[in-house]
């Protein structure tokens, strides 16, 4: 299968071309030197559909997005441009060229404040501007493909993320003191194995919207003390330089869900569910990080 992915230079984007090609497609890897979604003209669309049309692509999967949660309070209309026009832009020109689109959207759709985690028949209530706006993408996108994986994601972190969970090795390794949530639930999500449950979605075609994150849930203090607990069970002690503190305390523009917990109903009624347990993965993460020396 010939798989066109947008943003190829971020964490999921590295990690999920990696896996396209080990399984076996061909991947045409669309940065924004050729698409900037914060521009989402006529000229962009065309430009895009031709390249889906003339590469032959089956698959479209957009992991482009506008991700700084607080600067979308401030910048909220280019956080719209690129998580809604921009995914929307996306999805008409792979509809097209004949392709389906596999659009990344988040679990910050929600508000946070359900007893149980959300699945993909509860309804939306976005909390922020960028949760908005991501929100928006997702209608847009339904509306403008006619096949389409619309998949939700949270507590993502891998090789070269820029945000605070992928960055915590490195923190830790410099001794830099940290103050880390321990209110706000998650499921911490390593995007290598979000690429493989994408690609065991996309290959089987059923397209729809979908919830896929690791399996159980901790808090993100929780997270950092078993980082340092697989750590050392691999032989690499790293400084606890680091408290947990309330979500009150970190002060920040945009509101955040007190829970972030996502059930992936429809993958595993499917029979597609491959993410394990949290805390597997990040055994998995940490053994990789130290093959490669950076542990």
């Amino acid at each position: 299968m010939r798989v066109a992915v947008l943003g190829p230079q971020g964490s999921l984007g590295i990690h999920l071309c990696e896996e396209l090609r080990l399984a076996g497609h061909d991947v045409d890897a669309i940065d924004r030197t050729v698409c900037d979604l914060a521009t989402p003209d006529r000229e962009s669309l065309y430009r895009l559909r031709d390249r889906f049309a003339s590469g032959d692509c089956q698959l479209v999967v957009n992991t482009a997005a506008f991700t700084d949660v607080d600067g979308a309070e401030q910048k909220t209309d280019e956080a719209f441009l690129v998580n809604a026009l921009g995914a929307e832009l996306v999805a008409r020109a792979a509809d097209e060229a004949g392709a389906a689109i596999c659009h990344l959207s988040t679990d910050f759709v929600f508000d946070g404040e359900s007893t149980r985690p959300y699945d993909e028949f509860d309804e939306p209530r976005p909390l922020s501007a960028y949760a908005r706006s991501k929100l928006a993408g997702e209608r847009l996108v339904g509306k403008a493909a006619a096949r389409s994986f619309i998949v939700r994601v949270g507590g993502l972190y891998g090789r070269r993320g820029r945000n605070f969970v992928s960055t915590l090795v490195s923190r830790l390794k410099a001794g830099q003191p940290l103050r880390i949530d321990r209110e706000r639930w998650t499921s911490p999500t390593w995007n290598r194995l979000l690429a493989r449950q994408l690609i065991t979605l996309c290959e089987r075609g059923e397209h729809g919207v979908y919830h896929a994150t690791c399996q159980g849930s901790t808090t993100w203090f929780g997270f950092a003390e078993a980082l340092c607990d697989e750590a050392a069970a691999l032989g690499r002690d790293l400084p606890r330089t680091f408290v947990g503190v309330t979500t009150q305390e970190l002060t920040a523009p945009a509101m955040r869900p007190r829970s972030s917990l996502l059930d992936c109903r429809m993958l595993r009624l499917r029979g597609l569910l491959k993410l394990p347990p949290w805390r597997e993965a990040l055994r998995a993460y940490l053994t990789e990080l130290l093959i490669q020396g950076e542990l």
